[in-house]
């Protein structure tokens, strides 16, 4: 549920992006950085989880 919620913005939001930056790097960038965002904060609730036997 939670990684669900960082996840990658949608289609919509990538494209405006593409439109007012003009780069693939920063609309790469856009797109992938919650996505990492997304997997860190997962990883990192996980680990505090079984940490504390949850």
């Amino acid at each position: 549920m939670l990684f669900s919620l960082l996840h990658n913005p949608c289609a919509t939001t990538i494209y405006t992006m593409w439109k007012e930056a003009k780069r693939v790097k920063w609309t790469v960038l856009g797109a992938l950085m919650p996505l990492a965002i997304a997997f860190g904060v997962t990883f990192t609730v996980a680990q505090v989880v079984r940490l504390f036997g949850g």
